[in-house]
């Protein structure tokens, strides 16, 4: 076993709450991902993209509803920022001061929106993957299940945003 050492540095409060949630989310301990990350750096390692599907920059308005709990306790208006055969990230316009109160990682939404050219909108099941706090909050979300049909029009979307 490789012998360790204790290093101390000062850390934001702001970074510091971000490892330690981001520790919990992956249910390991915050020194874990702060070695991982001085080894990258070290080594010159870069991060490696894990999406299956590339993302697209998009600008659309869109509502979350979550559908985990209670049906209708929170509806989450927002703009989703990007998006993927494989998923998308929405950025959240809500009124509650912690997001986590409404959606929780693992939980599932169905997040409703209008697309171009078309007269009515379509609705992807999705879990949320990763919660940010930011200004205002962002979901990253993973389609579980959608018809044929809206997956056709995310095609569109994906096909005329990546020209």
């Amino acid at each position: 076993m490789p012998k360790t050492v204790t290093i101390c540095f000062d850390a934001t409060d702001s970074t510091r709450e971000a490892l330690e949630h981001e520790a919990e989310a992956r249910d390991v301990k915050v020194d874990e991902i702060i070695n991982r990350a001085i080894e990258q750096f070290l080594t010159g390692h870069q991060l490696v993209n894990r999406r299956l599907h590339g993302r697209v920059d998009v600008d659309m308005s869109a509502v979350a509803r979550p559908i985990d709990g209670e049906i209708g306790t929170a509806i989450l208006p927002g703009r989703i920022l990007d998006i993927s055969e494989g998923g998308l990230k929405l950025q959240c316009h809500s009124e509650f001061d912690d997001i986590e109160e409404v959606v929780k990682v693992g939980g599932q939404v169905e997040i409703i929106f209008t697309v171009p050219d078309k007269e009515y909108p379509v609705c992807f099941t999705c879990e949320v993957r990763h919660i940010y706090r930011k200004a205002s909050s962002e979901l990253g979300c993973e389609f579980v299940d959608a018809s044929n049909e809206n997956f056709d029009s995310l095609k569109a979307i994906l096909s005329a945003n990546a020209n």
